[in-house]
């Protein structure tokens, strides 16, 4: 694999995992655009682990507050709703993912899921009340919540954006919808990764190693930079910018 090729895909993996506008489009978009055949094995296996790094720094304080008074058996435990959250994408992901690598990655419906799911995002955020914080998701809500997160396996949707949409519509703030939405890639991403390396096989030159540490670093520091900025920000300006860049983009591949 080309270092540009590394370079570009890394960084855009990264920057685009956690923003409500879809990762997987923009690789697509990226690889037609430059002509690059999609990307190799090696490079989703590690551009998602540096994602998964990202995340798990990045909420560390949260998430060892949550193991330390973590309770296996009880439904109300913040690790054990975001397990519940993640049941539907392990279970349908498992039974559709070759339909949905054969049949639905292409720029068509990229297109319409990329303006779609933009219009929804619009909705939502306007609709919301902002009653709740991130601490009052309930089981219940993180089970719906994660019955929309299937909705990414389809290309353009954007992980992100469904998780945030559906937290906005049961009224949680933007910051809260938007953080669990980040910490509900802990369990979807890690199971991604430990099973793509299953996949792998043993490498054993120097220039793949190299391009292991460069595309998994890339993709850490452009993830956790943007998750961020993002968080910082995301009160202050709203969807609104996201819900543009998504009209615009999907508007530009339906003329191309």
């Amino acid at each position: 694999m080309e270092t540009l090729q590394i370079l570009v895909l890394s960084i855009i993996q990264g920057l685009t995992e956690f923003l409500p506008i879809s990762s997987s489009a923009h690789l697509i978009i990226t690889s037609s655009v430059f002509g690059w055949k999609d990307q190799s094995i090696t490079l989703d296996i590690f551009a998602h682990g540096g994602s998964l790094f990202a995340v798990i720094i990045y909420f560390r304080s949260e998430l060892a507050e949550a193991l330390k008074i973590y309770n296996f058996s009880s439904i109300d435990s913040f690790l054990n709703k975001l397990l519940i959250a993640s049941i539907p994408i392990f279970i349908v992901g498992f039974f559709m993912r070759e339909f949905i690598t054969e049949n639905l990655r292409n720029l068509n419906v990229i297109a319409i899921s990329t303006i779609l799911f933009g219009i929804l995002l619009w909705i939502a955020d306007k609709k919301s009340k902002s009653e709740f914080s991130q601490d009052s998701v309930s089981a219940k809500d993180a089970f719906f919540i994660g019955l929309a997160q299937c909705l990414a396996l389809i290309p353009g949707t954007s992980r992100s954006a469904v998780t945030i949409i559906c937290a906005l519509f049961l009224s949680y703030s933007r910051t809260a919808a938007s953080k669990f939405a980040f910490m509900l890639a802990i369990p979807t991403l890690g199971v991604i990764f430990l099973f793509e390396l299953t996949n792998l096989s043993l490498i054993n030159s120097p220039e793949s190693w190299r391009n292991i540490f460069l595309i998994t670093f890339l993709s850490f520091i452009s993830s956790y930079l943007c998750i961020s900025l993002f968080l910082r920000l995301i009160e202050k300006i709203g969807f609104t910018p996201f819900v543009l860049y998504r009209l615009f983009l999907g508007s530009l591949l339906f003329l191309v």
